[in-house]
């Protein structure tokens, strides 16, 4: 058995007997890895432990926090010591604790949840205050190792309900924890060169990903949004708008799925994908799924790409795009609102991070930050054959309607 190596930056975490862990900060500072490390070790050597680990999704749950437990369990040759049921997302150590992963939307599998005494809520930021009530719920009854919910999240926006809750208004049961790339020992210099190199290319990342600071909203590039729960009502929706980004490696190929609703001047963003690493014919099929015969507009700098989808059968064609197109598309957007649906968590995420670019001055400029956009350019390609082709100059304001 490997020895685990703990970040000292979380002692103060491992000793807290509070219901509320926040450990919130930047990125790459350690804080899913610790909290990985910390529940193996916790049911390795308490058979009372009965863990609940939860994302907004169940398929963003899969490839974060069950495939680093998974992959954990292997690095630390403690296969032997538990048995995993992939299908599930669960696992049991031999001594008897248990966990179980989760995603938020997996309404039946969380009703058979019972005698639960720690709960884990990955990137808490994508939930609402009425999911946190609800999984607040599930830790009731009698516990000899009392009850504990840990939330872990960057901190992207000054508006969320976790910042009036936990650190405007405060909570006296809870524990409150920052840290940044800073407090990770085992960190590498690429990443944190990375990180460093955002403190001129973009201060409002920089801010919250490398600092672990609340976001400005000052000069976010759409504030007209709200997120809903569209699934009594996107059934009906009776027309569709598809817009594809390519990408691969370190930028996510994002399809974005809309309904327009020119009457009521709403835009409703009812479906998403973002995949990493995906090949033209895996894509293709997914898109088949998604979209049916219906059209899908892509960015046309992929030529290749766009005839690949062809060819499997995808009814793709290319974004005109031209000079002025993205500021020209952005007010156009700006004069909608957009009504996302609260399982599209990257849109979520990207509108709440997608700003201006700032002068020396720190004054925001009529030219967005060509980062956090892969769904934002998709969702501009999507409508771009509903949008008034006049494409005069695009007056700098911030905000929408």
């Amino acid at each position: 058995m490997t020895k685990i190596r703990l970040a000292p930056s979380y002692k103060s975490a491992l000793k807290t007997k509070q219901r509320y862990r926040i450990i919130y900060g930047g990125a790459g500072s350690g804080k899913s890895h610790f909290l990985a490390q910390e529940t193996l070790i916790n049911m390795l050597q308490d058979n009372r432990y009965s863990y609940l680990v939860v994302r907004k999704t169940g398929k963003s749950i899969r490839i974060s926090v069950f495939r680093l437990l998974v992959e954990m369990i292997a690095e630390y040759n403690l296969t032997h010591l538990f048995r995993i049921n992939r299908t599930e997302m669960s696992m049991t150590c031999v001594n008897g604790s248990s966990l179980i992963t989760s995603g938020l939307d997996d309404v039946e599998k969380l009703k058979s949840v019972a005698n639960i005494n720690r709960i884990w809520v990955e990137e808490a930021s994508e939930i609402t205050e009425s999911d946190f009530s609800q999984l607040d719920l599930r830790m009731r009854g009698t516990s000899a190792l009392g009850y504990q919910m840990t939330l872990t999240f960057n901190p992207i926006s000054e508006l969320h309900w976790l910042k009036k809750r936990f650190f405007d208004i405060g909570d006296k049961q809870a524990f409150v924890l920052k840290t940044t790339y800073k407090d990770n020992p085992f960190l590498d210099d690429k990443y944190i060169q990375t990180l460093q190199t955002m403190k001129t290319t973009d201060p409002q990342y920089f801010k919250i990903y490398a600092l672990g600071e609340w976001g400005s909203v000052g000069n976010l590039v759409y504030t007209n949004w709200k997120k809903e729960d569209l699934s009594d009502i996107k059934n009906t929706f009776d027309n569709h708008f598809n817009g594809l980004d390519f990408g691969f490696a370190e930028d996510p190929t994002a399809f974005i799925r809309v309904h327009l609703d020119n009457k009521h001047k709403r835009i409703y963003i009812v479906d998403e994908m973002y995949l990493v690493q995906e090949h033209i014919d895996a894509l293709a099929r997914k898109l088949a799924m998604k979209i049916n015969n219906e059209m899908i507009t892509c960015d046309s700098s992929e030529p290749r790409s766009i005839a690949d989808l062809k060819r499997h059968g995808i009814r793709a064609l290319a974004a005109k795009k031209g000079p002025g197109s993205i500021e020209h598309g952005i007010k156009w957007i700006q004069g909608y609102q957009l009504v996302v649906d609260e399982h599209c968590i990257n849109t979520i995420k990207e509108l709440t991070s997608y700003s201006w670019r700032e002068d020396k001055d720190g004054n925001a400029i009529p030219k967005p930050v060509d980062a956090n956009n892969h769904l934002l350019d998709a969702l501009r390609y999507a409508l771009e054959n509903e949008m008034i082709q006049n494409k005069t100059q695009v007056k700098f304001f911030k905000g929408g309607i």
